[in-house]
């Protein structure tokens, strides 16, 4: 996929940098800007993981998983920056060694930041890209998370606008059918496993991106009749079937990986002159044969 280069003059969130020399920290408030990291939940790593500050930055590359396909391409591109919704480092490390995918990016100075949670609870990212592929409007009250940012469980209070999953009435009841195929569309994909009811008419949906299978309850108690989400335990799926729920399990980073261009969006037009990729190697390990 081609780049897409910020042209100057033009702004988003009030963020315009203009420098013809760009730092990783001119960076870092745009990135926090879209996904502000204080919304991430306790358990979670996000933020800078990998790199300089200081360090110039001429072009990023997006993606869900920091896999040695990934690394490989952000050399190829020459990249300064990976924006790897996952955080490929999640729990302690007790080395950094040749070969390894964290080792050769600090040998060849690319930055790598996660967003990953705060993404999924921030206004326009990627629960509310769900949201918008099953039709729900924007915004309260036509939407409203399912949990409060950091809840064990739901309903968020009301008024609130900033959480984890995204449930809300269509406009008018839509075909089962219909919001399949409508799912797959937005998410660029060919399958999806769906559990319960395949035909007959919804109103009340809900979706929250990963692997959020456990949200199920959430949406249950809230009244949802179709509940999207990237994978779910097995038993979860037979009780929401028989409560005559449909489920539609896309696979994990299947659920997750449309929002990027997206975001690749609102970087670039906050950052003139950087060039911003997403993945082409990025993909869910999982295929449907």
């Amino acid at each position: 996929m081609a780049p897409l280069v910020a042209q100057k003059g033009r702004a988003w969130a009030g963020f315009v940098i203009r420098a013809e020399l760009m730092r990783l920290f001119d960076v870092l408030p745009v990135l926090e800007s879209i996904a502000p990291l204080r919304l991430a939940e306790g358990w979670d790593n996000v933020g800078l993981l990998v790199g300089d500050p200081a360090a110039e930055i001429r072009a990023a590359l997006l993606c869900i998983d920091y896999t040695p396909g990934v690394a490989a391409e952000a050399r190829e591109k020459g990249v300064d920056l990976v924006y790897s919704y996952h955080p490929p480092i999640f729990e302690a490390m007790k080395r950094v060694v040749s070969p390894g995918s964290i080792f050769e990016a600090i040998r060849d100075g690319i930055a790598i930041y996660s967003p990953h949670t705060a993404l999924d609870v921030a206004e326009g990212g990627t629960n509310d890209f769900l949201a918008d592929i099953l039709g729900l409007g924007r915004g309260l009250p036509a939407r409203r998370p399912m949990r409060a940012p950091g809840a064990k469980f739901g309903p968020a209070p009301e008024g609130e606008s900033l959480g984890l999953g995204r449930i809300g009435a269509l406009e008018a009841e839509a075909p089962r059918e219909e919001l399949l195929e409508r799912i797959k569309r937005g998410l660029g994909i060919e399958a999806l496993l769906v559990a319960g009811p395949t035909t007959g008419m919804v109103r009340t949906v809900a979706a929250s991106a990963g692997a959020a299978g456990a949200m199920v309850e959430d949406a249950l108690g809230q009244g949802a009749e179709l509940y999207l989400t990237g994978e779910m335990r097995h038993h979860d799926a037979l009780r929401a079937a028989k409560l005559g729920m449909t489920v539609v399990c896309a696979l994990h980073s299947n659920s997750e990986r449309a929002v990027l261009p997206r975001i690749r969006e609102r970087i670039a037009g906050a950052l003139p002159g950087l060039s911003v990729f997403v993945s082409g190697a990025d993909r869910d390990p999982f295929v449907v044969r």
